[in-house]
């Protein structure tokens, strides 16, 4: 590929499915409803999923209802947008339903305890990912699996796992042959931990291809305590009947929220990572642009940038705030570089951090897991601040404060 374009200028989707989806989409616009995102439709099929009409919470499915008018009012969806946010919000519905008849079944499911899971937030593209399936590699520890996060509500389930794995395995097939580029950015693996948002009623990773602003502006209005509560009981369903571990938890979405968090899981010990700002906006803009491209949407980069600017200099501003309200050791600060450089370094110093033992069993199994992690193929990720209309001189104004408090780099 020449070295002077970008991996959004370079990667496409094949011509006849791109032809494919703007036909369908021109179609569905004209009102013909090829994809229905009603939220009868929606409860219709979760009810035929689940067996259950046990819609115990009027809150949850109001404010299901609100996100669907954010994705109507937005106007820009491409039918492939469209599907995936049917299947997105029916497994989220289907979910909810499974909850409520486990918790019939079990009625002891929301008293088991979830102790002092670690919860890895900050700004996206800092190794969050690589830092929560590292330290799922301890046997005392889990991190839910993609699998476990899709179909969370298993103890009742029937006994052959594949079958449980099925919606998570298609998601992984479907999303690596429409773009293995979008894919390998930030790879999901069926049997990998990944981000626990996937058992969120409501987050921020909801606005780039759907709700929008309007969205994020509405969800930083309202509380997420109920989202974290539901979030609990379904760790809680996955925990029950099963030996006691320490989960690890992780996801860039949660940043905002890191109060509401709290209040849920009071106990919970919070890892924030940093990287230098211009690396971690520019390659979350690609990203983000990248996945409105694959999905045959508009993608203006300058507003890409502007968007995801103020979403994450307020959700980190936020967090901020929250971290000030609690007790210095609940937090600890993890450097990019420092991750990358020497990771059991960075495990060793988050053990003692946190008070936890780190066991022979568990060094061992995770060098074992860093020796495969280095040698998985990588496509490049070519990415430029300016292609988002944006300077280091425009970090250095808008995340001034973090800059200051935690001597983060913009370069």
């Amino acid at each position: 590929m020449p070295p002077n374009k970008t991996t959004l200028e370079e990667a496409n989707l094949p011509l006849p499915i791109r032809a494919g989806v703007s036909l369908a989409t021109r179609v569905d616009r004209m009102g013909l409803k090829i994809v229905d995102l009603s939220l009868d439709a929606l409860k219709a099929r979760a009810e035929k999923l689940a067996g259950s009409t046990a819609w115990n919470d009027p809150q949850f499915l109001a404010d299901i209802n609100t996100f669907l008018g954010f994705v109507e009012k937005s106007g820009d969806l491409s039918v492939t947008a469209k599907v995936a946010t049917r299947a997105d919000i029916t497994r989220r519905l289907t979910n909810y339903l499974k909850l409520q008849e486990a918790k019939k079944r079990h009625p002891d499911l929301t008293e088991q305890p979830i102790k002092a899971p670690i919860v890895i937030v900050g700004l996206p593209r800092t190794g969050t990912t690589l830092l929560q399936r590292l330290l799922s590699q301890d046997p005392a520890t889990h991190g839910p699996a993609l699998w476990e996060l899709f179909d969370p509500v298993q103890m009742d389930a029937p006994g052959d796992p594949e079958l449980r794995r099925r919606e998570a395995s298609s998601f992984e097939k479907t999303l690596r042959q429409f773009s293995t580029v979008l894919w390998s950015i930030h790879p999901m693996m069926t049997d990998e931990a990944d981000e626990c948002t996937f058992i969120m009623a409501q987050s921020t990773g909801d606005i780039n291809l759907t709700g929008g602003m309007p969205y994020f502006e509405w969800y930083m209005k309202r509380s997420a305590i109920p989202d974290y509560q539901l979030h609990k009981q379904y760790l809680q369903a996955l925990h029950y009947g099963k030996p006691s571990r320490r989960y690890i938890l992780k996801s860039p979405h949660h940043t905002p929220k890191v109060g509401d968090l709290l209040t849920v899981y009071p106990d919970a010990n919070v890892i924030l990572c940093h990287r230098g700002l211009t690396h971690v906006m520019a390659s979350w803009l690609s990203f983000m642009a990248l996945a409105r491209k694959i999905a045959g949407m508009p993608v203006d980069p300058k507003q890409i940038g502007r968007d995801w600017v103020e979403v994450l200099k307020t959700s980190i501003e936020a967090a901020m705030k929250v971290r000030d309200q609690h007790a210095p050791t609940q937090f600890f600060d993890v450097n990019y570089d420092d991750l990358v450089l020497d990771p059991m370094g960075m495990v060793r110093k988050i053990y003692a951090h946190f008070g936890i033992e780190l066991t022979v069993a568990a060094e061992v199994k995770m060098k074992s897991w860093l020796e495969k992690d280095r040698q998985q193929e990588r496509l490049g990720h070519r990415y430029t601040l300016a292609q988002y209309g944006l300077t280091p001189e425009d970090l250095e104004r808008a995340f001034a404060d973090y800059i200051h408090r935690y001597n983060v780099p913009v370069d």
